[in-house]
């Protein structure tokens, strides 16, 4: 092939040879121009440098730009999108799929959409899709959109305390012989109350936003789930202090007495800064809102099933939790358990109040024992998360499953769930 400078040469003299000929056949037919042949010759020159011209150098029109603000909202069996009309677009795509890597290869593709939005339809409900939108003109297919999540649920979750009732369980496992579940133990437990679902970020950012406004401080603004897009996602990356002080500015939002102080008397709200608080800190009778303790929190993830690995039987299964979906997903779309509990195992590590450490397991720990609180301390300066997450494997979905971490750590495959004395 020429190069262009040449191929660019040899288009205008062909141009220019196309309008001499074109001339002489006239002359030969008697045609005459006004102007004259010499005139008319300069014309058909300056015609075919003008065509030449044109023809090499036309500018091809540029692929749209990416489409921003794109946006999805679940319905009953359906997903709304939306997004911010592209510069130069005539018309766009949608790509859809239940996994985050969707793109144009992988996702099911709705063509030749006039503009935002537009809701897709006959999806199933309580199953994650993932969306990303292109856009198109003559000149071809933009590059693909930041993915974003919805959920089609035929109910949105709301937040909900569930009773659980007072009485004996075996706290522990010794099923595998793991370590840190042993010995196993009875605890009786008075009757309590703990919220349907993880905390949501939704609720977690009103709460965080009216504290803020009256006096509380916070080591981490949280996070909507692990990606930070969706809707009905629990709360990551808050840290145990963060927890507790939250809970304290929902109660007093709510009209509802604390429960953690930075004083035995009572008398100083814990709203700020970093503060171990002892057993004795705590007002464990009132009605606001608490982490669990451990053996309440297994007490409920065990949903009223006595020595089972997990919250459903002893078999592990497949779609019950999510511990393998490379994120978070919204609350509450697995089955409850026996309590009409979600997600007590998997999507997200709860942190509850206890310190504890794998050294220690249960040697602490007495025979009978009435409403426990853990040990005063640990040897390793950890509290407890409970009910595995989207990460670290199916083991930490057993109700026994223990994981101790420093109370300042944070992940976003870290949340936590309200408790109460009160409904």
């Amino acid at each position: 092939m020429r190069p262009l400078h040449k191929r660019r040469h040899f288009l205008v003299l062909f141009c220019l040879s196309s309008s001499l000929v074109m001339l002489m056949r006239d002359a030969t037919r008697g045609a005459v121009s006004p102007l004259g042949p010499v005139a008319s010759a300069k014309m058909a020159m300056r015609a075919g440098q003008e065509r030449a011209t044109s023809e090499v150098g036309a500018t091809p029109v540029a692929a749209p730009l990416i489409p921003t603000g794109v946006s999805a909202v679940e319905g009953n069996g359906s997903v709304r999108v939306a997004w911010t009309p592209a510069t130069g677009a005539t018309s766009y795509n949608i790509y859809y799929t239940t996994s985050s890597s969707v793109s144009k290869k992988s996702g099911i593709k709705i063509a030749n959409l006039s503009g935002s939005p537009y809701t897709v339809r006959r999806l199933k409900n309580k199953t994650p899709y993932y969306f990303m939108v292109t856009a198109v003109n003559a000149g071809g297919e933009s590059g693909d959109s930041p993915w974003v999540m919805a959920t089609p649920l035929a109910k949105a979750p709301k937040p909900k305390l569930v009773r659980i009732p007072a009485g004996f369980f075996h706290m522990g496992d010794n099923l595998d012989k793991t370590g840190y579940a042993l010995p196993v133990h009875t605890v009786d437990l008075d009757e309590f109350y703990i919220d349907r679902y993880e905390t949501m970020y939704a609720l977690w950012k009103e709460v965080y936003d009216w504290a803020v406004a009256n006096g509380y401080t916070f080591d981490n603004a949280g996070m909507n789930g692990s990606s930070g897009k969706g809707n009905n996602l629990p709360v990551v990356m808050v840290n145990w202090y963060d927890s507790l002080k939250w809970l304290n500015a929902r109660s007093e939002k709510e009209g509802r007495t604390a429960v953690y102080y930075i004083d035995d008397a009572h008398t100083n709200v814990y709203r700020t800064g970093h503060v171990d608080l002892t057993n004795a800190q705590v007002k464990w009778e009132a009605d606001g809102y608490r982490l669990p303790t451990e053996a309440e929190w297994e007490k409920a993830a065990r949903g009223g099933l006595a020595g089972k690995r997990y919250p459903w039987g002893d078999e592990l299964g497949t779609g019950r939790a999510n511990d393998n979906m490379g994120g978070t997903v919204p609350v509450g779309i697995f089955e409850a358990n026996g309590y009409g509990l979600y997600d007590m195992a998997g999507n997200v590590f709860e942190w509850v109040w206890d310190w504890g450490s794998e050294r220690q397991s249960y040697d602490w720990a007495v025979d009978g024992a009435k409403n426990p609180r853990g040990p005063d301390s640990s040897d390793a300066g950890t509290r407890i998360r409970r009910g595995g997450g989207y990460k670290y494997g199916s083991q930490h979905l057993k109700c026994s499953g223990r994981m101790f971490r420093v109370p300042t750590y944070t992940a976003p495959y870290f949340g936590f769930r309200s408790a109460s004395n009160k409904p």
